[in-house]
């Protein structure tokens, strides 16, 4: 009897897959929040996705973000351990340090302020001397031209006592410096004259302002007033003033600049012949003389020299 094959039919039974235990999604490189793999942006942070569709770039962009997670994590880890760090130990340290240091700039500051506001209250407004009056003050930064000082001496010919002599570039606060000086001394009716303006005898230095006091027709008059000076004012000496203009030999003095003084030629009588060829001697001394000879021959000259 002819046995028919026999055929064992097995069926193998899958049991359905969980599709949602296999799937996996990436992370976002910032902020580790799934993103799909086609996606460019996420939607947590908004990142850029780069290189989505690049499997070589997915990988290493998911390397590198888990390594920068571990080491975020290991740096916490670490801070929460050891505590503040050195550096900002040193800073809360030397916070009071500066406090202190600000406060006493402050005072330093405030203390040179107030010396520098005194000093400037105390300074006196100057005065630039123009006119020669004798309550301005003359200003050492600005230099100005000397101006010749009036005299006082009202009498064409007469006496008085020299009390001393200033220097003709001096201005008239400090003619009245030296003359209120001569007043505390005990003299009485005090003045400048100006040599321009009148002959004094004996001579003084050439070009000074003389100090003197009273005003005497008479020699003798003269002589009693110095006798009662002589004890405050061992140098005083009587001398004879007689204007320019009263010998005949200059004008009277009208106006008087830095160039030398105009005077009037009314009234003037020529030179004799003796007094041209006095003042061509003393012309042809003065040429001649050099360096700081020339300079020295010009001291002591008169008034006025006349040459032919």
């Amino acid at each position: 009897m002819e046995q028919m094959p026999t055929t064992t039919e097995f069926s193998v039974q899958t049991p359905p897959s969980d599709s949602s235990a296999h799937e996996s999604y990436e992370t976002c490189e910032q902020c580790n929040a799934p993103v799909d793999s086609t996606q460019r942006y996420c939607v947590v942070c908004g990142a850029h996705r780069k290189h989505v569709y690049d499997p070589a770039a997915r990988f290493i962009s998911s390397a590198t973000s888990r390594t920068r997670s571990a080491a975020r994590a290991a740096r916490a880890t670490s801070g929460r351990q050891r505590g503040p760090g050195l550096g900002t130990a040193l800073v809360l340290a030397l916070i009071p340090l500066a406090v202190v240091l600000g406060l006493l700039l402050g005072r330093s500051g405030s203390g040179e302020d107030s010396k520098l506001l005194a000093a400037l209250r105390a300074q006196k407004p100057e005065v630039v001397n123009v006119g020669g009056g004798a309550s301005a003050a003359s200003s050492s930064s600005t230099p100005s031209t000397p101006v010749s000082l009036s005299s006082d001496f009202s009498l064409s010919g007469a006496y008085a006592v020299e009390l001393g002599t200033i220097s003709g570039s001096s201005t008239q606060s400090a003619a009245s410096a030296a003359e209120n000086a001569d007043r505390a001394k005990g003299a009485t009716a005090v003045g400048l004259i100006n040599q321009s303006d009148f002959t004094v005898t004996p001579n003084p230095p050439s070009g000074d302002y003389v100090i003197y006091s009273g005003q005497y027709k008479t020699r003798g008059a003269a002589q009693s007033a110095l006798a009662k000076l002589k004890k405050a004012f061992p140098k005083a000496v009587v001398i004879s003033v007689a204007a320019v203009g009263a010998s005949g030999q200059q004008g009277a003095a009208l106006s008087t600049t830095k160039y030398g003084t105009f005077r009037s030629v009314v009234g003037v009588k020529p030179p004799s012949h003796a007094q041209l060829n006095q003042g061509a001697a003393v012309t042809r001394q003065v040429a001649s003389e050099i360096n700081n000879n020339y300079v020295q021959s010009q001291k002591g000259l008169p008034n006025q020299i006349s040459v032919p």
